[in-house]
């Protein structure tokens, strides 16, 4: 059976940075057809990534399918994950957004994202979607980002029945440090 990853960059990022190409390139070693997906950021919500990779993910039964997301990318790959039943999905830095996060929220990222995008995120629940998802789920998540992003990534381990969690050690929100790729690039190599 042929194997596809759908990648999904962090917010405000493209598939076409240095990183996300050495991404599809562990894949790639491991016969897995790297799908970029670049996401048109600017004034949308949650909602509206969600849609624009729907339209852009193609069911093939013929293949597994795998699916890869950084930060605003892994909240795409997760909520998506319900209907698109991937074998597995690599959630790193999973963005702690979802409706459970937001009273913890800190106000600059409020104000950053602004009242209308706040409303959209609410409208996902992390405990609900966790009851429906299948995949296995790999979740990485440095041990020097805040703790908010630490706190979702221990608490979806805990939700998702099929998960494993890696801290990576001195590791901030940033993919292309190096040992965030050198611990993807380990787990890669195990597929």
């Amino acid at each position: 059976m042929e194997r596809a990853v759908y990648i999904i960059p962090g917010l405000g990022e493209s598939t076409k940075k240095s990183v996300y190409r050495k991404i599809s390139g562990l894949f790639r070693d491991k016969d897995i057809e790297p799908i970029p997906v670049d996401i048109s950021w600017k004034y949308r919500t949650m909602s509206d990534y969600v849609e624009q990779f729907r339209k852009r993910y193609q069911e093939n039964f013929e293949r597994e399918v795998y699916l890869f997301g950084f930060s605003f990318g892994a909240m795409i790959c997760f909520i998506s994950s319900i209907k698109i039943k991937p074998r597995m999905q690599f959630l790193c830095s999973l963005s702690p957004y979802f409706r459970e996060d937001l009273r913890d929220l800190p106000s600059l990222s409020r104000k950053y994202f602004g009242k209308k995008i706040i409303k959209d995120l609410g409208g996902y629940s992390f405990n609900g979607i966790a009851k429906k998802v299948e995949s296995e789920v790999v979740i990485l998540v440095g041990s020097e980002e805040h703790k908010i992003c630490l706190r979702r990534a221990r608490e979806a381990n805990k939700r998702l029945k099929n998960s494993k969690l890696k801290i990576i050690e001195g590791v901030e929100h940033d993919i292309s440090q190096e040992k965030y790729l050198g611990s993807l690039e380990e787990i890669i190599s195990c597929l």
